[in-house]
């Protein structure tokens, strides 16, 4: 992992929401001064900071760290909304629900 590039994205994607180092900050509680050296890439952060990073900036960690994806895919239909709400550990049960539920839809 390039700890420039990192940066990099990270700065691109805040300007491009108008967001200064200072708010970035303000917004995942980390003082102005550590967002200006991730962004420099001279700084390396926690899984915890590059997911408020990427929710802050409404962009994917896949992004941030490789450069793929960069939006959050949004969805607004039903299914997607009721998904979200379903735990990880209970997810596998519902798809095989739905594998046998689709063939009967019209």
């Amino acid at each position: 992992m390039n700890l420039k590039e990192v940066g990099y994205r990270i700065k691109l994607c805040r300007k491009e929401k108008n967001f200064t180092q200072e708010r970035l900050a303000e917004e995942i509680n980390v003082s102005p001064h550590y967002i200006y050296e991730i962004e420099r890439g001279s700084k390396t952060m926690s899984i915890y900071t590059l997911d408020k990073i990427s929710k802050a900036l409404n962009i994917s960690t896949d992004y941030i760290l490789s450069g793929s994806e960069k939006e959050f895919p949004t969805s607004n239909d039903n299914l997607s909304l009721i998904v979200e709400k379903i735990p990880f550990k209970k997810r596998e049960n519902v798809a095989n629900v739905l594998s046998v539920l689709l063939p009967y839809l019209k």
